[in-house]
Formats: structure tokens, sequence, C-alpha cells
């Protein structure tokens, strides 16, 4: 993927919120006062109590399970427990196009002196989400004043998300070990709500140019040229449909439209840093980095909504009597977009861009 060498002033402040918003939204624990909000209290134990059942909590394009007795602070995806610890989910932000070590190098050296003492890892640990996502973690230790505070970075590129899992306590009153038992408890249960499915197969989708494309789940498509007539000529065939590191593997294979994975690769890098609907021009990259001012709408992409659809096209009817034989095959690549319910894609044959807005199951 393309690789930044520098990050800009506007990404370094956003990831100044993903460490450290905990500080502002929860404040220090202070000594001698019941305010929850504040005081985290209670005796160091030397492993967590076991609660009976959990709780998902979903959020920002992922889930994860806490305790049932633990309390939410109010504005966050963060909670008390009832020792007036925190723990949870402290920042969500897109990883766009930076590599994740050099992304992860940049974080801990900005923070290195945000704490009166500070660890980091030099690198990167591979690890697994609980559904299987290919992930790096880091863990990031730091206290300030009486505050312990532990950060867990989970970057998952196929996702493109970087997460900040959060743990705050009394550094005074419990130990490192088991924050940091509790926190791997909370993240050791994540889950992705991004890219989870297949958006394409067996939908029917109104396109751009008021046809409606009718997949079905057995492979069979028809295409209409409209949506409110059936009974006029259309198309029929058979189509397949890749998602994901499947979908870039099958278009690089596909030799005949000359893209190769370097270039897909560099189209989704780009992309990841905030994607448009429609015909897409280099210049967004600079929007999408706010080395330009833009108000547009922008939607978070990723590896795993990323799409190939290839539409064989076997027949055309005229009518049921009256039967073309032959025909050509069209390869779509794109995005699906859920907040729009729609895929934008770029039709390979003819270099055009297509909306498929989703109707409806197909029948």
């Amino acid at each position: 993927m393309m690789k930044r060498q520098t990050m800009n002033k506007t990404w370094i402040l956003m990831i100044a919120l993903l460490l450290l918003g905990v500080l502002a939204s929860c404040g220090a624990p202070a000594d001698g006062t019941e305010d929850v909000a504040n005081t985290p209290g209670g005796p160091a134990v030397s492993e967590p109590e076991t609660v009976p059942g959990k709780v998902t909590h979903s959020t920002q394009g992922v889930a994860f399970e806490i305790s049932p007795d633990w309390m939410q602070a109010e504005g966050t995806d963060l909670f008390y427990t009832d020792q007036n610890e925190v723990y949870g989910l402290n920042g969500v932000s897109p990883l766009g196009s930076y590599e994740p070590q050099a992304f992860f190098e940049e974080l801990s050296a900005y923070y290195g002196g945000q704490f009166d003492t500070f660890s980091a890892p030099e690198t990167l640990t591979s690890w697994q989400s609980a559904d299987g996502a290919e992930c790096l973690t880091a863990d990031l230790t730091g206290v300030y004043e009486s505050v312990l505070y532990c950060t867990k970075i989970v970057i998952a590129p196929q996702k493109n998300l970087v997460l900040t899992f959060a743990a705050q306590a009394n550094k005074d009153r419990q130990e490192p070990s088991f924050v940091w038992l509790t926190l791997n408890e909370l993240c050791n249960t994540l889950t992705f709500e991004i890219g989870t499915r297949d958006e394409i197969t067996g939908n029917t989708f109104l396109c751009g140019d008021g046809s409606q494309l009718c997949l079905q789940d057995g492979g069979d498509f028809r295409w209409y040229q409209s949506a409110e007539d059936h009974e006029r000529q259309y198309y029929e065939g058979v189509y397949e449909v890749y998602r994901g590191q499947a979908a870039m593997d099958q278009v690089a294979s596909m030799t005949e439209y000359g893209l190769t994975m370097e270039e897909l690769e560099r189209v989704l890098s780009a992309s990841m840093n905030g994607y448009i609907p429609g015909e897409s021009r280099p210049i967004d990259y600079l929007y999408a980095m706010g080395e330009l001012e833009d108000d547009r709408e922008r939607y978070q992409v990723c590896l795993d909504t990323f799409y190939a659809v290839i539409l064989h096209n076997q027949r055309l009817v005229l009518s049921p009597e009256n039967v073309e034989e032959g025909g050509n095959s069209t390869l779509y690549i794109g995005f699906y977009l859920p907040e729009l319910e729609m895929a934008d894609l770029t039709n390979c044959n003819a270099g055009s861009n297509t909306q498929w807005t989703f109707q409806e199951k197909t029948a």
C-alpha cells in the first residue's frame, strides 16, 4: 500500500484524541471522595471477580463484551467498574493510507512525553480478533500524577480502523497486571461490524440509469431496462461476486483489464482516506488528508467492503418465443456503502461509473 513518510498536523491532533481523550472524559481519580466519576477506590486484588454473563456493547462499527454491572460514562464508550476503574473504547479512527507500523511509531513518539512515566514496545504484534480479523496491537502504559493509564492500540488494516482501548485506575490502589488482565479480557471479545457480509449476492438493485438488476441467490441474474417494465426485452445470464482480498486477487488475475495488484492496492489506500461516491479524482486525495478544505460527505471504506462483480450476459430475451443466445461479460469493481445501501462501482469494460442502490431481496 501507499506509504506516507510524514504525518500532517491535522492527523497528529486527531491521534491526540485517540490516546488522551480519557483524561478529559473521565478525569483523574482522586482520593477521599465518594464521587463515582473521580474515585477509583477499593483495595487491589490479584484477579478480577467473576461476573456471570456478559453484555455486548456495539458502537462505531465494532462490538465487545463488558460486565453487566459496569456503568457507562455519558457520551463515551467507557465504563466504570464498582471499583471506580474505567475500561472501554476510547478512540476510533480510519487508518487511511498509513502503514500500520509507521502510524504506530509516530503515535508512540508523539505521546512519549505526555506522561510522568511511559512505556511502549518498538513494534506492533500480530493479533486476531474474536471474529478472525487479522490485526496488529501494542500495549502502552503511562502514569500521570496518581493515575495509571493502560492503552491497547488495535490496528485492523482490512477494516481500515485504528482502535484505542483504554483503562484507567489509581496507581497506588491497583496493580497494573490486574488492569491489563481486565482490559485484555475485554479486547479479546472484539468483533467488527464493517464488511462482515456479502451485500450484493441475491439482491435487487436500481441502477443509476434507471435500469434494474435482479441477482438470484443461485447465481442467475436478469437486467431490465426499467424497474417498472419487465415486459420489454431484458438480458439474463449468470454472475460472480468476490469481496475483500478475494476481489483484489480475482481482478488482478483478469489480465485483459490491465489492473495489477499494486495499482489496486494504491486505489484502496487512497480511498481509505475518505471515500466520495462517484467518479473520484486524484485531487480528492489532498482533500481527504486535510491539505485542502472540503465539506463534501465522505464515507469509510476498507478492504472488506471492496467488491468485484462479473456479469456474464448469456441471452437477450426479446419475448418468450424470441431469445437470442450469446453475449459478453462485464466486470464491475468498487465499494459498497452500507450507510447509503449502495454499491458505487466502475464498469471496467466501459470505464464509467455506476451506482447500484439496494431495493429488496430478490424474490
